[in-house]
């Protein structure tokens, strides 16, 4: 591989000369660079990425700052095949960078080992994202927290998918649902809860308001795995109930459950999720959902960074609308004589 020395010998000027001819920063007569410049395509010579980069201030790197994701996440998957393809179509890089303290994010930007950061997963108390609020470095928000002032975010419509989740089960005839929320959602003192909860439990409450229909909380992990269990214990404990409704990741293992119990999907229990088109089509049956456009968030938070990063002042608070995709996996409940 030739090395400016290289081009320098070949054009009969110094490697300085090259340098200045290449970056534009010091005069140099037009007889001068036309030589450099063939020198450099004769060569074919690349000047260092990295130490350009270094003159720019800049990684043309951006973070993706996750908490542990389990391997069976599906749905994470396709949010960061999004992210990634949207930010290799920039020219930058992703890195991904799980369970980071908010010390160990601000190191990622101080450091310019990324130019700025995307946070999921975030909470109603999140404390990575009141360092960042206290700094300059850009950072865009893939959901929401308690006070989002000031705040750059793109977000799904939670409380409007799990109102309209409801609803279709209300509207069908189910008057006895199992839910299936994350562990301690009864207590609304866990400032460490994904901020979607609270959404999610508005938009439960409408919906109940308005038909009066009995739920039955399971607590879990909102995994495959966990949402699996959760839907045993709730199977064997209320066998009364009509419908589930299964939130975050747990729609696949909610659907084994019933199946390993002899219940079919929906003659015996209807199931809905807010999940995934991906997801949704390919389950048996296939769920009957309110698809989450998590590609679609993914690309728009990564724009909404990517201005941010090259230095448009700019804040933006995105939600994206929920509607349901009414599929396989629900009907009225079976009549009992």
């Amino acid at each position: 591989m030739p090395t400016i020395k290289d081009v320098a010998a070949h054009a009969g000027v110094s490697p300085s000369t090259v340098h200045y001819a290449l970056n534009g920063k010091r005069s140099i007569s037009p007889a001068v660079r036309e030589r450099v410049l063939a020198s450099v395509e004769a060569l074919d010579y690349s000047a260092s990425a990295v130490a350009q980069r270094m003159r720019e201030h800049r990684s043309y790197s951006l973070g993706l700052v996750a908490p542990a994701l389990p391997a069976s996440d599906a749905a994470m998957m396709e949010l960061l095949t999004a992210t990634a393809a949207r930010t290799s179509s920039a020219d930058h890089t992703l890195g991904i960078f799980l369970n980071q303290t908010p010390q160990q994010v601000l190191a990622l930007l101080r450091g310019q080992y990324v130019d700025g950061v995307l946070l999921i997963e975030t909470a109603h108390d999140d404390p990575r994202i009141e360092a960042l609020r206290g700094s300059a470095h850009p950072f865009v928000l893939i959901g929401q927290t308690g006070d989002m002032t000031g705040l750059s975010s793109v977000d799904f419509d939670f409380e409007e998918a799990f109102y309209l989740a409801f609803d279709h089960l209300a509207r069908l005839g189910h008057r006895e649902i199992g839910f299936l929320v994350p562990p301690g959602a009864a207590d609304d003192d866990q400032g460490e809860r994904k901020e979607n909860w609270y959404a999610t439990r508005r938009g439960l409450y409408r919906a109940q308001q308005q038909h009066g229909f009995r739920v039955e909380l399971e607590p879990a992990p909102l995994d495959i795995e966990n949402g699996h269990r959760a839907a045993l214990r709730l199977i064997e404990r209320s066998p009364h109930l009509s419908a589930i409704v299964a939130s975050g990741h747990t729609q696949v293992g909610v659907l084994r459950a019933l199946y390993s119990k002899g219940l079919r999907v929906p003659d015996d229990c209807s199931v809905i999720g807010v999940t995934t088109a991906q997801i949704a089509e390919w389950t048996i049956p296939r769920l009957t959902s309110v698809d989450l456009p998590l590609a679609a968030m993914s690309v728009a938070a990564t724009d909404l960074l990517l201005r941010k990063v090259n230095g448009e002042a700019v804040t933006e608070q995105l939600l994206l609308p929920a509607a349901l995709v009414e599929r396989e996996s629900t009907a009225p409940p079976r009549r009992t004589p």
